[in-house]
């Protein structure tokens, strides 16, 4: 019999079998522009704060509320949106109530990208997700009801800008404060003095309210820092089952 010739040797070329070099599988074009169920979140949140020196010694003592919002997560375009419904009691103009809404979502919107990919659609938002807040007027269905102060108005001994004194009490005249408020409304605690055990006044070297380099929840002047946005983080990774990071 004659000889039989050696099979050839697997090939090596390109169109190789090669399970590194072939083509990742597309996600479905759904998936890739999925607009996800929106989802109401109420939280239990709550804060200490301490070491408040004279005249905010009052504000020593520990805090707690609800932080409610609906959050809305689109791969088309790529956006993490939350919606604020709020209702508003007392005298308020038209104009002062688009001031306090341009106010808040020029302050929190367009902060930070939240990257979350998502194993199952690789291809989904590969450069991340960008963080919008919208403020609705409602006559009902609101996550709060907002009380409408004037300028010179005070609750509990608190009195901040143009009559703003809480969460929920917004002095008519103020585009700053409210800002603030907005953040606990989102579940942000304060980032005063020493609050659930951390010293913002690094040592006793800043005041620890309204400081120059303090985010939002510490000088409502300022912007939020991305710690700011864990909550809208969480909410966002619970509608998508996913884990997210904020840059």
């Amino acid at each position: 019999m004659g000889s039989k010739k050696a099979p050839p040797p697997p090939s090596s070329g390109a169109g190789a079998s090669d399970p590194v070099s072939q083509p990742k599988k597309e996600c479905p074009e759904q998936c890739k522009k999925k607009v996800f169920p929106p989802k109401e979140i109420n939280n239990s949140v709550s804060e200490t704060i301490s070491n408040a020196p004279a005249p905010y010694q009052a504000w020593n003592g520990t805090y707690s509320w609800r932080s409610k919002f609906t959050v809305e997560v689109s791969r088309s375009p790529c956006v993490i949106k939350v919606v604020m419904k709020l209702k508003v009691s007392g005298t308020v103009t038209e104009a002062q109530k688009s001031a306090w809404k341009s106010a808040i979502e020029g302050k929190w919107s367009n902060k930070v990208t939240m990257k979350c990919p998502d194993p199952k659609c690789e291809e989904a938002c590969p450069g991340g997700y960008s963080v919008k807040v919208e403020i609705k007027w409602v006559d009902s269905g609101e996550h709060y009801t907002i009380t409408a102060n004037q300028p010179a108005a005070t609750e509990g001994g608190r009195a901040g800008i143009g009559g703003t004194t809480s969460m929920t009490g917004w002095g008519v005249n103020d585009t700053t404060d409210i800002a603030h408020e907005f953040g606990h409304m989102l579940g942000c605690p304060e980032e005063y003095f020493t609050t659930d055990g951390v010293d913002y006044t690094a040592g006793g070297t800043k005041a620890g309210f309204r400081d120059a380099d303090g985010g939002i929840m510490n000088n409502p002047a300022n912007a939020p820092k991305p710690k700011n946005f864990d909550a809208i983080k969480k909410a966002a990774e619970s509608v998508m089952g996913v884990t997210c990071t904020t840059e």
